[in-house]
């Protein structure tokens, strides 16, 4: 741990939403000497009980909205360095974006937090049709936006299929969690893309690109403020919960030369600078690699990459902040993994029982912790072994 002298130099960092997403940003910086507050609304969510997360009640549970503004800038006032903003979940990306000047006062922001960078990314409709203006290779999309519309796009598909909604954040909890809805036929389609409507908001159709999880590949992406790719790093999503359309719950670091490749040639495309994740799936019938997603903030399985020896994160913020840091691509280490244990082991025992996960791999995968990062549970971090279980209680209990 860096002295409090040291400490008290440095730029500090305020990280809104303490998901595992969130604690993996915290676990970043703070062990470095980073003073990181935390922010989430949530008050059992499991950043909170982290040692690395400082608590300021001004904005420690504050949702998005003016008193949290406020509580930011006074705090971001008090500092003698601007503090670094990190976004670490979609609640409060509109958040940032809509009060983008005046927190730029205060603190230092990527900027992919422009309104016009990020709100392209989140909203489903404006991003495919970037996407696509740009010559990236998509799943087949629909974006209706009447019964006619819907109707025939819904014809058009092939079966099985997706309706996701285009504000994924804004519908998650009444989806218990889930990102979107797998449909076998056109009449079940049409019938998801009405609820969705009827919740106030657009759906996307689309394909569904066919094969197991372990044709997903990600990316952990720093673009700096002159557009140069300095800190990448790519794994395999080995298994999702819920299975097959959730997020990563056990991911393996796997170099992958054209991921990285696709990845750098996109993002240099869509004019992105900062921190992003991205996804690729394979399509075997197709025989080429297409793009899922672009989340424009570190993703869940972040702290993968710092176990990997390329802590995104940690070169984000060097950048941001005017330290000297080496270009981190490719010099991973591709024996690290990372692992959500309640989710993956709900996860491994679903694929275990339809016997799409043997016993041997079930162990390694599932039980074996050799190598492993948790997204959780951390010797360094000993709060987590009370924290976790009060807060996977709470998340049953939200879900319920």
């Amino acid at each position: 741990m860096a002295s409090e002298s040291e400490r008290s130099v440095t730029h500090p960092a305020v990280v809104l939403t303490l998901s595992p997403t969130g604690l993996a940003v915290a676990r970043s910086l703070a062990p470095r000497g980073v003073r990181v507050f935390g922010v989430d609304s949530e008050r059992w969510e499991i950043g909170h009980f982290s040692r690395w997360v400082e608590r300021d009640p001004r904005i420690a549970t504050l949702p998005a909205g003016p008193a949290l503004l406020d509580g930011l800038l006074a705090l971001g006032a008090e500092q003698r360095a601007k503090p670094v903003l990190f976004v670490a979940g979609d609640p409060y990306i509109d958040f940032v974006a809509e009060h983008h000047e005046r927190l730029r006062e205060r603190f230092v922001l990527q900027d992919s937090m422009r309104p016009d960078q990020s709100s392209v990314i989140v909203d489903k409709r404006r991003f495919y049709a970037r996407c696509r203006d740009r010559g990236v290779v998509l799943p087949a999309t629909f974006f209706p936006s009447s019964e006619d519309e819907a109707r025939a796009a819904a014809a058009a598909l092939s079966y099985p299929a997706i309706v996701k909604p285009t504000m994924g954040h804004a519908v998650r909890e009444r989806l218990h969690g889930e990102k979107l809805v797998e449909v076998a036929d056109a009449e079940s389609a049409l019938a998801w893309w009405r609820r969705f409507r009827e919740w106030g908001g657009d759906s996307v159709l689309q394909e569904l690109v066919i094969g197991p999880e372990a044709n997903l590949f990600v990316a952990a992406v720093y673009v700096d403020g002159s557009g140069r790719t300095t800190s990448l790093f790519t794994a395999r999503k080995t298994r999702q919960y819920p299975p097959m359309f959730g997020s990563g719950s056990y991911m393996e670091a796997c170099w992958s030369q054209e991921i990285a490749d696709l990845s750098i040639e996109i993002l240099e495309k869509l004019g992105y600078r900062g921190i992003c994740g991205t996804e690729f799936k394979w399509d075997g019938r197709e025989k080429l690699w297409k793009l899922i997603e672009i989340n424009p903030r570190p993703t869940l399985w972040y702290a993968l990459s710092r176990r990997a020896g390329v802590d995104v994160v940690w070169d984000a913020y060097c950048d941001l902040t005017g330290q000297p840091n080496p270009v981190h691509i490719g010099a991973q280490d591709d024996t690290a993994r990372w692992q959500l244990l309640v989710r993956d082991v709900v996860s491994g025992v679903h694929f275990l029982r339809r016997g799409e996960l043997g016993v041997r791999e079930f162990v390694r995968t599932v039980i074996d912790p050799r190598g492993k990062e948790y997204a959780v549970l951390s010797r360094h971090d000993l709060a987590m072994l009370w924290g976790y279980p009060i807060n996977t209680a709470w998340k049953w209990w939200k879900h319920r």
